[in-house]
């Protein structure tokens, strides 16, 4: 069983090979796999009988992922010598695991769960619940009658590279350790924007960068990847959150917009839009019964 290291050159057949995919978790997504694919060493087995994912380094541990596929999770199961490790599991796919082998080692880590919310509700923000969302946009219409959102092409590219720049270096916010890998694949991103061919949004105010998101649609969801904006410019993320999914999300589908790491921060804005789901995510050693 061959697995060949993920490359840009890849995103093609990844995304032939999840197109059925409706795990709606945002680890297992073309896009993520490429962008990703140095800092976990990712690799993906693409064969006749199915798409298996191998992460070289999740916490220091190989692990697998494949959708509910007996013949090739066993493929993978012997590959190992008898158990392997599976990870970014639904809990779909964890049920499958239990009932149809010996599992063990489950595993669950709340920070690193994906907050998934009915495509109509970010679409919309309508009801009460919503109230202040609308009301940051309001107040951003109002200051920036004139803020154009675009989508990222070659030609403005290098703009929102020197945005991106801007807003790891001089924004004044703390700087994680994956902030150096995630700006690096960031501008290769924007270096190879047709290339990714994902969903994008950009928003120029005063002909400058001020916000944009990038995301892809995997299955029945809208994935968020990444989302900068420059919070000087008051009710700019609700306005950015609300524009990509309007332009981008389908009606009766999904909005995945990732998990929160575990910064506070973060927890409470991504709660405060409601998720329908905080979609888990579990790990799990699988042996043959």
């Amino acid at each position: 069983m061959e697995f060949k290291k993920v490359t840009l050159d890849d995103i093609e057949g990844l995304k032939k090979g999840l197109a059925d995919y409706r795990g709606r978790i945002c680890d297992i997504s073309p896009a993520n796999l490429v962008f990703w694919r140095d800092y976990y060493d990712i690799s993906v087995y693409l064969g006749d009988d199915g798409i298996a994912v191998r992460f070289g380094d999740m916490d220091g541990v190989v692990s697998y992922w494949c959708e509910a596929n007996r013949p090739l999770i066993e493929k993978i199961i012997a590959h190992e010598g008898g158990a392997a490790r599976f990870s970014c599991l639904s809990q779909e796919e964890t049920d499958f695991f239990f009932q149809n082998y010996s599992c063990g080692e489950l595993l669950h880590e709340r920070d690193w769960d994906d907050y998934l919310y009915r495509a109509e509700d970010i679409m919309t923000l309508a009801g009460k619940r919503y109230c202040g969302q609308r009301n940051h946009i309001n107040k951003f219409n109002k200051l920036y009658p004139d803020a154009k959102f675009v989508e990222i092409t070659a030609q403005n590219a290098e703009a929102v590279k020197k945005f991106c720049y801007g807003y790891f270096h001089e924004f004044g916010r703390e700087r994680a350790e994956v902030a150096g890998y995630e700006e690096d694949l960031l501008y290769e991103q924007l270096d190879c924007i047709e290339r990714y061919s994902q969903h994008t949004l950009v928003i120029f105010i005063d002909e400058a960068v001020a916000g944009f998101s990038i995301g892809e649609t995997v299955g029945d969801t809208l994935i968020v990847h990444t989302e900068k904006a420059d919070t000087r410019f008051a009710g700019i993320y609700p306005a950015l959150v609300r524009a990509f999914a309007e332009r981008y999300a389908t009606e009766g589908g999904y909005i995945n917009r990732e998990e929160d790491c575990g910064e506070a921060g973060l927890r409470i804005s991504k709660l405060s839009y409601h998720p329908t789901e905080i979609r888990k995510k579990y790990s799990l050693v699988a042996r043959l019964k």
